[in-house]
């Protein structure tokens, strides 16, 4: 199956500054709030660090906080969980 260019740019992530969203709001949230709350400027020199790192990730799998967010997401239990110790989806 050949993967056309237009679906390989509709299904990437929108990126900002070269990352994408979700990359660019962990790493403002772990820069900004630390550096308003102390008012120390050593928060962008850790930022300045973290950014080709997220970067490098980011190219790696641009998908990871939507796979955190699906994987760490509420499920309902089945019924065999009282019975079993556990959940079973499988037939």
């Amino acid at each position: 199956m050949m993967r056309s260019p237009l679906f390989l740019g509709l299904a990437r992530p929108p990126k900002y500054l070269g990352l994408p969203v979700g990359y660019l709001v962990a790493l403002s949230l772990c820069i900004v709030l630390p550096f308003i709350w102390t008012k120390s400027l050593i928060f962008f020199l850790i930022g300045a660090i973290a950014y080709p790192i997220l970067w490098f990730v980011a190219d790696e799998e641009p998908h990871f906080f939507e796979v955190l967010r699906v994987s760490y997401g509420a499920v309902r239990g089945t019924r065999n969980r009282l019975i079993h110790s556990g959940d079973s989806y499988g037939a």
